[in-house]
């Protein structure tokens, strides 16, 4: 599992250096930042997809390609409202802005096409393809081949549960390539707690629909937020 990761990593640095040779990288950074976000991750959902199918010989269902739930906590519904609630205390950062009356912090030029864009990439591309990659493939893997508990705040964490979340908060120091060292390292610690909250909740669905619909929700509510503040105010 370390070695596909390396694998990813280094296909996403091809494709960011490829990217980086264009003429207009620049403003493609600056305009629309959404693309280069998309060609990165498509890797993080083909490479682990490819792999699950693989090993599971088409019972996509074992690595978490399924709509099993564990009520009355794990459920669909209560994944969403916990993701929605975290992405409202993201959008709390508006609230300075607001009373300031400055521009609103959109990530690029707001037209229909980074709209649609950018809305695509957080609601449905960065859960699917990370969730694929880190509790679909890794997780799994590590959950079926290793045996182990980890005892945390009251809970019982399978060992592949918290190896996945720290390979899973690792990865982040990709950013390195477009971060200060500072962000990334603060990225890289709250993307390993992030992981293993996640990672727990997969642990106990066996779904990857679980940790998608918080992924994609903390992420979403916050931006759509915004783009609604921008043209009301």
């Amino acid at each position: 599992m370390l070695g596909v990761t390396i694998i990813l990593v280094l296909t996403i640095v091809l494709i960011n250096s490829t990217v980086s040779s264009l003429h207009n990288y620049e403003n493609i950074i600056r305009d629309s930042s959404w693309i280069l976000a998309t060609l990165v991750h498509v890797p993080q959902f083909l490479i682990p997809f490819l792999l699950i199918c693989y090993l599971t010989k088409g019972s996509l269902g074992e690595y978490g390609f399924n709509l099993k739930e564990s009520p009355p906590i794990f459920t669909h519904g209560r994944m969403f409202g916990i993701g929605a609630l975290f992405g409202l205390l993201m959008s709390l950062k508006y609230i300075p802005q607001i009373i300031e009356k400055t521009p609103l912090d959109i990530p690029q030029p707001v037209t229909l096409v980074n709209i649609v864009g950018t809305m695509t990439f957080q609601w449905i591309i960065i859960g699917l393809c990370e969730e694929t990659m880190f509790r679909g493939l890794i997780q799994t893997y590590l959950m079926n081949n290793l045996e182990g508990w980890v005892r945390i705040t009251g809970h019982d964490f399978h060992i592949g549960t918290v190896i996945g979340a720290i390979l899973w908060g690792a990865f982040h120091f990709i950013n390195i390539l477009i971060m200060p060292l500072g962000s990334v390292v603060f990225i890289v610690v709250l993307t390993t707690v992030a992981g293993l909250l996640m990672g727990y909740a997969y642990q106990e669905t066996r779904s990857l629909l679980t940790t998608i619909i918080i992924h994609n929700t903390l992420f979403g509510v916050p931006l759509t937020i915004g783009y609604i503040l921008y043209y009301l105010l």
